[in-house]
């Protein structure tokens, strides 16, 4: 009789589950809203933030559990996993920054030929990748990886004049541009990238050029204030009084615990370069790429790259390992930071 029961009572478990379920609260789903399947919950509430531009701060440690009882506890971490769905409001996200004008821009600035110095011409032709060949890195890799570094970028903010949250903002907005613009210029020169079909590096850079922003941006806060501030360029840095005059606190925040990451690990320069040339690599379509061998070659040639950058400070084989975890786990994060800009900006 209780094998009956038990029977019972599972089957009606099974059964009474919902055909939908929401994927940021596990509530049961009543459509696809702004690009993710959600309950009605959570499809208001995700309006309401993006709309109202709260700045939500969370009280633990980000990692609060989002469920059909604990929705309502935290809004920071309930915003953030609606944004690891996928969520857009629709136009917000590219009102500023637009969508489309970035893949004009990726394919116009990947069609035109590159502006290289012989010498690094060269460099770069030697150091190209081919299929089922190794790569012969002369000279190594990571002076070539140094060499190919963007220029400064300036925003164009006037200091002089009081701050709005409209004039950051245009001002943020403008320095995307040209970085962006940066971004294809570097990629065009990291060896083995042009050897991809010309559609996987428009796919590669638009999956990537933001966590790339960011991650430079990180960077640049280390070296040049210690992680204490933003450093977004040269004529605007932000500090915590001026995070939190502005609109968008709490993507500073979420930005800001990049450079105080690069403090705690003291990631080095070469590090650095093979980390974010993997971060160009660190994302393709579920279907794969179409020049999906050469891809796979030129990643694990940067992974190893890495393991020689590690090499350089870290001795022994268990420091090497751990070091290895720290800084692709560092990586890894970057998903999670990006889609966070990507939606508020």
């Amino acid at each position: 009789r209780p094998d009956t029961e038990n029977s019972q009572g599972s089957q009606y478990s099974f059964e009474s589950l919902p055909q939908k379920i929401c994927l940021i609260c596990g509530d049961e789903a009543s459509g696809c809203h702004y690009g993710v399947l959600t309950c009605g919950s959570c499809k208001v509430f995700f309006k309401r933030a993006m709309e109202g531009q709260h700045n939500y701060l969370c009280a633990g440690r980000n990692d609060c559990i989002v469920d059909k009882i604990r929705r309502k506890n935290c809004p920071a971490c309930r915003l953030r996993k609606c944004c690891q769905a996928g969520m857009v409001l629709g136009g917000r996200k590219l009102k500023k920054f637009n969508k489309i004008k970035v893949v004009r821009t990726l394919d116009v600035a990947l069609q035109q030929p590159a502006t290289l110095q012989d010498e690094n011409q060269s460099l770069t032709q030697r150091l190209s990748f081919s299929p089922n060949q190794e790569i012969q890195f002369v000279p190594p890799m990571i002076s070539v990886l140094r060499g190919i570094e963007p220029e400064v970028v300036y925003a164009g903010y006037d200091n002089t004049k009081p701050e709005t949250p409209s004039s950051l903002l245009t001002s943020l907005n403008h320095l995307c541009e040209r970085q962006l613009l940066c971004v294809v210029k570097w990629s065009k020169l990291l060896p083995g990238f042009r050897n991809l079909h010309i559609d996987d590096q428009i796919t590669l850079i638009q999956y990537s050029w933001m966590s790339l922003m960011v991650f430079a941006m990180g960077w640049r806060s280390y070296k040049h204030v210690s992680g204490q501030m933003l450093y977004f360029a040269p004529d605007l840095i932000l500090n915590e009084q001026r995070m939190k005059e502005s609109s968008f606190y709490s993507l500073c925040l979420s930005m800001w615990q990049l450079p105080q990451e690069f403090v705690r690990l003291q990631v080095s320069q070469e590090e650095f370069l093979c980390m974010k040339a993997l971060l160009l690599l660190n994302t393709i379509p579920l279907e794969g790429l179409r020049s999906q061998s050469q891809f796979d070659e030129m990643r694990t040639s940067y992974i190893r790259e890495l393991v020689k950058a590690i090499g350089l400070r870290q001795k022994g084989v268990v420091a090497n390992s751990q070091r290895f975890y720290q800084l692709t786990k560092l990586m890894d994060s970057m998903h999670d930071v990006s889609l966070f800009v990507n939606v508020l900006c």
